[in-house]
């Protein structure tokens, strides 16, 4: 099978992988344009802490993540993935109480211990992050060595008779295309620090999550985030955010963190409505796929749904209907 991937961010990245592991002739196309991909932290957690549940089948999407990530830095001969424990501050007994009483029904969690400062602290398994950024360059050179990527932009118009399938990964730009049925495919909008710090109050050995959250990227390196805003599309980082992001990681702690941003960075996070992603034929175009959707936890469930994809285009399964696309086709 001829394949057409349409955008080299991390599903195009991953479609890409999932469609040359069968074998077919796979070559990806990108403009350049912003992706969120090149500016994201890249962390994985199978936990979401606000009613402290499980994510949505956090062991199936945790398998194929390692498995997946286990592929690229062999054929890359490079490191990608980062297990690291998580540590979840406790804001108050009662969230302290409800943590010990699942910790019995989940099995990423450990019972509320205390730092040596008094802070109680949740402890979380299988976590950690990938290098975003260092992958998509690295996957980028490495299709190009074997001539299957080209800086170009894709348009409707293009001839479609010279590939049996296409695959659209093109995140929040797969609603600027005016010949293509639109889907429901929104920006949430996130910014993210890259701070330094000769001190040791901040934990390079875990990632420490406070409501935003640490992340260790090299000694004496941090990924701070991140924010989280609907009504704005730009890319143009804040002052007020980067004061804002900031203050939170003075308040998680008691000792006066003196840092040195070096990096200030935001992104348009693809979503969909209710939060999972588009994977499938597209409603009203044959031989056109859709893989985008996967928002801020794509790192972590995008593996899964890659092989899904493909195996989809293979005629090997059958399409999951909680995340066809077509659920998110738009009228006017």
């Amino acid at each position: 099978m001829r394949v057409l991937i349409v955008g080299q961010g991390l599903a195009g990245t991953l479609a890409s992988h999932a469609c040359l592991q069968r074998g077919w002739d796979v070559h990806v196309v990108d403009s350049g344009e912003h992706c969120a991909s090149s500016v994201a932290a890249g962390m994985y957690n199978p936990m979401s802490f606000r009613r402290i549940v499980e994510v949505w089948d956090a062991r199936l999407h945790l398998d194929a993540m390692l498995a997946t990530y286990a592929d690229f830095e062999s054929i890359l001969h490079d490191t990608f993935l980062h297990p690291l424990p998580i540590q979840k501050r406790i804001p108050n007994q009662e969230y302290a109480a409800l943590w010990n009483s699942k910790c019995d029904q989940i099995p990423w969690i450990e019972p509320v211990s205390k730092l040596t400062t008094g802070a109680q602290i949740g402890p979380v398994k299988g976590g950690g992050w990938v290098n975003l950024p260092k992958l998509l360059v690295s996957w980028r050179q490495h299709l190009t060595s074997l001539g299957r990527f080209s800086r170009q932009k894709w348009t409707p118009a293009d001839n479609d008779a010279n590939w049996d399938a296409v695959v659209h990964c093109r995140g929040v730009h797969e609603r600027f295309s005016p010949q293509l049925e639109t889907l429901d495919i929104r920006a949430n909008r996130g910014e993210i620090l890259t701070i330094g710090t000769k001190g040791h109050t901040i934990a390079d050995d875990l990632i420490d999550n406070f409501g935003k959250w640490t992340l260790p990227m090299a000694p004496g390196q941090w990924r701070l985030g991140a924010s989280y805003e609907w009504n704005r599309t730009d890319l143009d980082p804040t002052a007020e955010t980067r004061a804002f992001l900031l203050e939170r990681l003075q308040q998680a702690h008691t000792t006066d963190v003196r840092v040195d941003v070096t990096a200030h960075d935001a992104g348009l996070r693809p979503v969909s409505k209710d939060r999972r992603p588009a994977v499938g034929p597209r409603p009203s175009r044959d031989g056109h796929f859709v893989f985008n959707g996967l928002g801020t936890r794509g790192v972590l469930i995008g593996p899964r749904w890659a092989q899904h994809l493909a195996d989809g285009m293979a005629g090997v399964n059958h399409w999951d209907p909680q995340v066809d696309p077509a659920r998110l086709q738009m009228t006017d």
